[in-house]
C-alpha cells in the first residue's frame, strides 16, 4: 500500500515538473513568434524530429495512397521506419536526431498533445447518447465481448499445454484488451471513411458505447477485488473513496469553475484569451489530481471534457482553437513515438508464435461475436459482415495501453512489436474491405424518385428544408408559406437543423420534441429554432405540419442524414441555403464553404427533387408574405428540360396562393432544335400552365426570342427590380444559345449556367435553383 501512494505521489510529482516544463516551453514558443527567437539546442532537435516525422508520414501517405489505410496507420508505419527496424540502425541518425533525452522531450511534447486531444472529444460527445442505445447494441457489445475473451483463454490453454508462458497474467491481460473496442477509436474511423452518420455508423458507435460503459465498471470492480486480494479487504475502500472524491471535485468544482469562467463570454463571441487560457490551466490542474490519486492524466481530461455541456460556445471556441495544434498537429506525433518502439526483427523467430496464436484468437473472436448476433437480429449478411470489420479495428486507445505496457515493463519489445503489428495489419485491411463493402447512398439512391411534376396539383406536398442558423428561419417560413399550403391540403415540413462536428464524436440525427423544447435553455439556438417553426406551425392553422429534426455530423457525409430523412419521410422535394448570404446593403456577407459542401453532395445523390434558395429577402424590402397584404412577385425562367419543367410545377404550385403573382419567361432560341422527346415533353408542360391560366389574372406568360447568352442576360436585367422571387431550373443544354458565352463565367456551377449568374449577380431578388432528381 504505501509503494502505491509512493508511485502515485512520483507520478503527480512528475507531472508537475512536466508543466512547470511545458510553461517555460510556451513562453520560448511566444517568445519566438515575438521575434525573440528563443531557441535553444533541445528546441532545435526537437523541431527537426517533428519535422522528420511528418516529412516521412507524408512518403507514407503517398507510398500506401492505393490503398487508402487511416491516418493512423500511416503515421504508425511512419514510427517504424524512423525506429530501430530502418533507420534507426544507422548511428549517425540515431547521434543527431535523437540523443540521449531527446526522445523524452518528444513523447512528453506528444502526451500532452494527446490529453488534450482526449479533452476535446470529451467536449463533442453527446452523453444522451447513452439513453438511446437499444436492446441490440448491447446485446451485439457483450457477444462482441465474451467470445473473444473465451477464444483467448482457450488459446492460452493450448498454449500453456505445448510450453508454459513466462508472463502468463501479461497473456491474460492482452487477450481481455483485444475483447475490447473503444467507442473513441471506432467512431475515429467511421469520421475518416465517411460514414460515422450512417446507419451501420450510428450502430457501431451504439455498440461501442455500450461496450466501453460495460467495461469501464468491470474494470473498477477487477481493480478493486485485485487490490483486495493483494493488500487487505479494506485497501479498496481507500481507493474507491480517493477515486470518488476526485470525480467529484472534477463535477463540482472544476466543472461550474469553467462554466463560471465561460459565463463572461458574450453571447456568440469567441472567448477571450485570458479565459481560455484559465481554462486550459484548470484542464491541466485535473490532470494533476488524477495522475496524484493513480488515474491517467488523458482520463482526468476525457472526463472534464465530457462533464461540461454539449453544443455550447464554449465547446465550439475551444475545439476551434486547439483542433488544429492538438489533432492535426501532436496527436500524429503521439501515434508515430508509438512505432519508434517497435523492433519488426524480434518477432521474426518462432518464440512470437505462441503470443501471436493468443491476439489472433482475440481478433477472431471479435469478428465471430459480432456477426453472429448481427445475423441473428435479421441485419443483411453485407451489413453484418461490415460491422463485424468495423469491431475488428484498433487505434490510439489501444496505443496508448501498449504504451503503457512497455514502459512498466509488463510486456517484452517482441510482445509490443506483435500488438501494434496486429493492429496495423487487422485494421489497415479491414478499412479496406469497409471502404468496398458499404456506401450508405446505395440505400437511398436506389429509391424510387419522387418530384413536385408527379404529384398532383392539389395533393399534399412533403418538403424537406434544411436550415443552418437561425437567420434561415425567415426566409424558410416565407417559401412554405409561398407554397401555398391549405387545410384541405396541407404541407407536410420536415425541418432539419445542420449542425457540423469536426472531431471525431459520435453523429446524432435526433427527432426534437416540443415537450422538451419547452423545458430546454432559451441559450441555446436549436431550440430556439425549433420554437419558431413550432409557432409557425400554430399560425398556419392547420395548414402546415411541421417536425423538428437535428443532425449533428460532419461534413463530407452530412448529405447521408438529409437523403436518407428524405426517403423515411418520403419527401418530393429537398429545400437547402445557398452557402453565401448578404448584408442589408447588398455586400457578400458571409461564405460558407460547409454548405456549399452539402449543397453538392446532395444535388448529386437526393433522392428526389432539390432547391437551393439564394435569399436576398432583407435586401428586396419584401421581407415575407407573412407580414402584409401586398402581392408577392414571381417569376419562373422557362428554356425547356427536366428541371425547367420541375421548376415550372413547383411555381405553378405557388400561383395557388391568394397574394402570389407568377410570370412565366419562356426563353426561345432562334433556330435551335432540341430532342422531339424533350420537345414533347415541354409542351405538356406548357399546356399545363395554359391550363392554369385560364380565367386566372395572376398568371401571366411571355416569350422572348434570344440568339446568344448576352440576349437572355439583357432579358434578365430587365426583371431585376420587378420581383421578390425569380424561380429557374438548374441544368440545360450546354450547346443551347439560350446560354452560350455564360458559363464562361461561372462561379458555382453546381447552380447551373442560369442560377450561377442569378446568385453570382447584384441582383435583389431572391433566387430559387431547382433540380428534378439527381442525375442517373
Amino acid at each position: 500500500m504505501n509503494n502505491s501512494k509512493g508511485l502515485t505521489r512520483a507520478r503527480g510529482t512528475a507531472l508537475g515538473e512536466l508543466m512547470v516544463c511545458q510553461y517555460t516551453h510556451i513562453n520560448n514558443f511566444r517568445g519566438f513568434w515575438h521575434g525573440d527567437h528563443l531557441l535553444d539546442n533541445n528546441s532545435s532537435i526537437l523541431l527537426a524530429e517533428i519535422i522528420v516525422i511528418f516529412i516521412i508520414s507524408g512518403f507514407t501517405f503517398i507510398l500506401l495512397r492505393p490503398l487508402r489505410p487511416p491516418k493512423i496507420i500511416i503515421q504508425i508505419v511512419a514510427g517504424i521506419i524512423m525506429g530501430p527496424t530502418l533507420l534507426g540502425q544507422s548511428k549517425v541518425y540515431g547521434a543527431l536526431l535523437f540523443p540521449p533525452g531527446a526522445r523524452l522531450v518528444l513523447l512528453t511534447f506528444a502526451e500532452f498533445g494527446f490529453m488534450f486531444h482526449l479533452f476535446l472529444l470529451g467536449l463533442q460527445i453527446d452523453t444522451s447518447l447513452v439513453k438511446s442505445i437499444g436492446r441490440k447494441a448491447v446485446v451485439i457489445a457483450l457477444t462482441g465481448s465474451i467470445i473473444p475473451l473465451v477464444f483467448g483463454v482457450a488459446a492460452y490453454k493450448i498454449v500453456e499445454r505445448a510450453n508454459p508462458p513466462e508472463h502468463a497474467v501479461v497473456l491474460l491481460i492482452i487477450v481481455i484488451t483485444n475483447s475490447l473496442s473503444p467507442f473513441i477509436d471506432i467512431t475515429g474511423l467511421l469520421y475518416e471513411i465517411n460514414i460515422l452518420n450512417s446507419e451501420i455508423g450510428r450502430f457501431a458507435s451504439s455498440i461501442t458505447l455500450a461496450g466501453d460503459t460495460c467495461g469501464w465498471l468491470l474494470a473498477f470492480i477487477v481493480k478493486n477485488i485485485g487490490a483486495s486480494l493483494k493488500y487487505s479487504p479494506t485497501e479498496p475502500l481507500s481507493m474507491i473513496a480517493t477515486v470518488v472524491g476526485y470525480y467529484c471535485m472534477l463535477i463540482f468544482l472544476m466543472r461550474p469553475l469553467v462554466i463560471w469562467i465561460d459565463s463572461f463570454t458574450p453571447k456568440n463571441r469567441a472567448n477571450e484569451e485570458n479565459h481560455f487560457i484559465a481554462i486550459l490551466c484548470i484542464v491541466l490542474v485535473n490532470g494533476f489530481c488524477a495522475e496524484y490519486i493513480g488515474e491517467h492524466a488523458r482520463i482526468g481530461a476525457f472526463v472534464l471534457g465530457l462533464s461540461l455541456p454539449n453544443r455550447s460556445t464554449l465547446g465550439a471556441t475551444i475545439i476551434q482553437k486547439l483542433e488544429a495544434l492538438c489533432t492535426g498537429l501532436l496527436l500524429p506525433i503521439y501515434c508515430a513515438t508509438s512505432g519508434f518502439r517497435t523492433q519488426l526483427s524480434s518477432i521474426a523467430n518462432m518464440s512470437a508464435v505462441r503470443t501471436e496464436l493468443i491476439i489472433f484468437a482475440g481478433y477472431f473472436g471479435k469478428f465471430i461475436g459480432t456477426i453472429l448476433p448481427s445475423i441473428y437480429f435479421k441485419i443483411p449478411f453485407k451489413e453484418s459482415l461490415t460491422l463485424a470489420l468495423i469491431m475488428c479495428c484498433k487505434g490510439v486507445m489501444e496505443i496508448t495501453v501498449f504504451g503503457v505496457w512497455r514502459d512498466a515493463q509488463m510486456i517484452t519489445t517482441q510482445t509490443y512489436t506483435l500488438l501494434i503489428f496486429n493492429m496495423i495489419m487487422a485494421t489497415g485491411l479491414a478499412i479496406i474491405l469497409i471502404r468496398h463493402l458499404y456506401d450508405p447512398s446505395r440505400r437511398y439512391m436506389a429509391d424510387t424518385r419522387r418530384t413536385i411534376t408527379n404529384s398532383a396539383q392539389n395533393s399534399d406536398l412533403r418538403m424537406l428544408v434544411c436550415i443552418h442558423s437561425e437567420e434561415n428561419v425567415s426566409s424558410f417560413t416565407n417559401l412554405i408559406e409561398v407554397s401555398n399550403p391549405t387545410k384541405e391540403n396541407p404541407i407536410f415540413v420536415c425541418v432539419l437543423q445542420l449542425i457540423e462536428i469536426t472531431g471525431q464524436a459520435a453523429s446524432i440525427l435526433v427527432k426534437l420534441d416540443k415537450k422538451n423544447n419547452l423545458l430546454a435553455s432559451n441559450l441555446d439556438y436549436s431550440v430556439q429554432i425549433s420554437n419558431a417553426f413550432d409557432r409557425y406551425e400554430n399560425y398556419s392553422e392547420g395548414s402546415v405540419k411541421i417536425q423538428n429534426f437535428k443532425a449533428i455530423a460532419p461534413c463530407a457525409s452530412m448529405h447521408d442524414d438529409i437523403c436518407t430523412l428524405a426517403m423515411d419521410q418520403k419527401t418530393s422535394i429537398i429545400i437547402v441555403p445557398f452557402h453565401k448570404t448578404w448584408a442589408i446593403d447588398g455586400t457578400a456577407e458571409a461564405n460558407i464553404p460547409f454548405l456549399r459542401t452539402i449543397n453538392k453532395n446532395v444535388l448529386k445523390k437526393a433522392p428526389c427533387s432539390i432547391g437551393v434558395l439564394v435569399d436576398r429577402g432583407e435586401i428586396g424590402g419584401n421581407l415575407s408574405i407573412l407580414t402584409g397584404n401586398s402581392s408577392y412577385l414571381i417569376a419562373m425562367l422557362f428554356i425547356g428540360g427536366a428541371d425547367d419543367r420541375e421548376a415550372l410545377a413547383y411555381s405553378i404550385r405557388m400561383a395557388g396562393h391568394p397574394n402570389v403573382n407568377l410570370t412565366v419567361v419562356r426563353l426561345i432560341a432562334s433556330g435551335y432544335n432540341t430532342s422531339n422527346y424533350q420537345n414533347n415533353l415541354d409542351k405538356e408542360a406548357m399546356d399545363e400552365l395554359w391550363a392554369s391560366i385560364n380565367g386566372n389574372q395572376k398568371i401571366k406568360h411571355e416569350e422572348e426570342s434570344v440568339r446568344h447568352g448576352a440576349d437572355t442576360a439583357l432579358v434578365i436585367q430587365k426583371m431585376a427590380n420587378n420581383f421578390d422571387l425569380v424561380v429557374v431550373g438548374r441544368y440545360h443544354e450546354p450547346h443551347s444559345p439560350v446560354t452560350l458565352g455564360l458559363i464562361e463565367w461561372s462561379e458555382c456551377p453546381e447552380l447551373g449556367v442560369l442560377g450561377d449568374m442569378l446568385a453570382s449577380s447584384s441582383f435583389r431578388f431572391s433566387v430559387l435553383v431547382v433540380q428534378h432528381n439527381s442525375p442517373e
